[in-house]
């Protein structure tokens, strides 16, 4: 609602929109207050300079202003409640900075009570962040016409975050105007975010799209807030439903024992194998696995507190003093774990079964900012930092080095601040060469080992980590690591018969639609690893190197 000051039907120094059109709600009593005065401080300035400018107009010179100016009661405009559960009144502009709070602590910030009203509330299903649920309620409140914006976390472009804003929005009358794809948050909180804005109706462009600090006018800005081919619609490929996993999820650090402690140095373990080296994402870029590990008591796979101790030996003893009280006193946040409180909370059996059947595995940081993927030895048990691919194939791992894999993972992964998650979502949808040649997989494999080799003269010489070292090669101009990358992507593209013209995300969505399509029709198709028919321990795609753990100190 416009109150008009000046001629009929203008606006612009002599007009002023009126505090009382101003509507607010947040939880914070203080920030309730603050907007009521906020607002009407800025009524008395736009006032005095309205008069001043006024005066100046008719050659009245400068004015005494009159602090009289009554103040607007707000107390109906701005109110102390949780917007999720309150009215909102009717606007034509919606604006704000939702909280952003994860979909795994809403539950243990919020309470349980808390997340059922909001799930029965909401018209959603499943759990997303908290930011999603205003950019649902927004498009519904607008009127025909209306327009909003919003921050929320950069999860909203992809999955079923995705799904519950962005894809609502355009599904029920909205276009976006103008957005920015990610953006670091200026505040403490260590995330990005996407600002977007939106109306409520059909606006032709061109519109504006922020991507990595530089502007793009575009004739529809897509819901994933990207520039490349839009990968939401890639569907899982039922030969990926395995070969890939997080590692053990802990849910408490009572399970590490540090490399200095007197277990770390104890013989006397119970049987072999309870005590072992640990593998997290810092420790593998960081050079740690290899020289100085901490290491994990694994009992994960014994059923029983009595099979259990009688394993575990000592290191039993010390889980059963030092972590089993703790599980106790969680209730029931973690259902049944009190009743197998020795075991990791997610102890992931599927992974020792798995890395039983080899002395190596691919791993990666979890969370990455450039790929670099590395062979580990069986020996080491992966936390939840890291992702790990049961396979021990040059081939395999020369594919997931690759600059096609990196594509697909910063398209369909999440994000954490600059860095990309990897996700199941990544694996599964993820095509592999199809009627690939024994050439071809030589090729890539002898690529892949040679990568590995120029990182391990590189970090001798310079004493780097992997992370100094990819962090090194980060110029321009050629850089030994640079070439052996070059040399694998082109090794990798040809066994995929990529055309040289055409983008890589948009090559692998057409493949992931044809071996989907292909499934569904009984067809056969490959799956990751080595294609079928060839031998796992061929020397042409099977090497040997791996970080493996320091030697044990008797």
């Amino acid at each position: 609602r416009m109150r008009e000051f000046g001629s009929a039907g203008a606006i612009g120094w002599g007009s002023v929109v009126a505090t009382t059109s101003f509507y607010g709600i947040d939880t914070n009593p203080f920030a309730v207050e603050l907007a009521k005065v906020t607002l009407n401080i800025a009524k008395k300035i736009a006032f005095d300079d309205r008069r001043q400018k006024a005066a100046e107009a008719t050659g009245q010179g400068v004015l005494e202003l009159d602090p009289s100016l009554p103040l607007d009661n707000l107390d109906k405009n701005i109110v102390c409640a949780d917007a999720l559960f309150t009215d909102w009144p009717e606007v034509e502009a919606i604006v704000g900075n939702p909280p952003i709070l994860g979909d795994r602590k809403i539950r243990g910030e919020l309470g349980r009570d808390y997340m059922a009203r909001l799930q029965a509330s909401s018209g959603l299903d499943g759990v997303v962040d908290l930011s999603c649920h205003w950019f649902r309620r927004a498009q519904d409140r607008l009127p025909e016409g209306g327009r909003a914006g919003l921050v929320g976390t950069s999860g909203i472009r992809v999955g079923k975050a995705r799904a519950a804003t962005l894809d609502y929005i355009v599904a029920n009358g909205g276009t976006i105007t103008n957005a920015v794809s990610s953006v670091l948050w200026p505040g403490e909180a260590a995330l990005n975010v996407s600002m977007v804005n939106w109306i409520k109706a059909d606006a032709p462009g061109p519109h504006a799209l922020l991507v990595e600090g530089a502007t793009y006018q575009l004739s529809r800005i897509p819901t994933h807030l990207q520039l490349h081919a839009d990968v939401s619609d890639a569907r899982p490929i039922a030969h990926n439903a395995s070969g890939a996993m997080v590692g053990l999820t802990l849910g408490t650090d009572a399970f590490v024992v540090p490399r200095t402690h007197a277990l770390a140095r104890d013989r006397g373990l119970g049987s072999a194998g309870v005590l072992r080296p640990m593998a997290t994402a810092t420790a593998l870029l960081t050079a740690r696995m290899s020289s100085e590990p901490d290491f994990v008591i694994c009992l994960g796979t014994c059923s029983t507190r009595r099979e259990a101790a009688e394993v575990g030996g000592a290191a039993f003893a010390h889980l059963e003093r030092t972590l089993r009280p703790h599980v106790m006193g969680l209730g029931d946040q973690y259902p049944g774990w009190s009743e197998r409180w020795w075991q990791p909370w997610r102890p992931r059996p599927e992974f020792f079964a798995e890395a039983a059947k080899q002395t190596r595995v691919v791993t990666c940081s979890k969370v990455q900012a450039r790929p670099i993927f590395a062979f580990v030895a069986s020996a080491f048990v992966p936390n939840d930092t890291m992702q790990v691919f049961a396979f021990d194939d040059d081939f395999t791992f020369g594919i997931l080095q690759s600059r096609a894999h990196w594509a697909w993972l910063k398209a369909k992964g999440g994000k954490v601040r600059q860095d990309i998650r990897y996700t199941n979502e990544v694996w599964t949808t993820f095509p592999w060469p199809q009627e690939i040649g024994v050439s071809e997989v030589a090729r890539v494999a002898a690529a892949a080992r040679e990568l590995r080799a120029t990182r391990d003269r590189l970090m001798e010489a310079n004493g780097w980590s992997l992370r100094d070292l990819h962090r090194a090669a980060e110029v321009d101009g050629p850089h030994p690591l640079n070439d052996a990358q070059h040399a694998l992507d082109e090794a990798v593209e040809s066994a995929y018969g990529k055309p040289a013209d055409q983008d890589v995300i948009e090559f692998l969505l057409e493949l992931n639609r044809c071996l989907v399509e292909d499934e569904e029709q009984g067809k056969t198709v490959a799956g990751p690893g080595l294609p079928p028919g060839l031998d796992p321990k061929d020397r042409r795609w099977h090497s040997d190197d791996c970080i493996e753990p320091p030697p044990v100190r008797e």
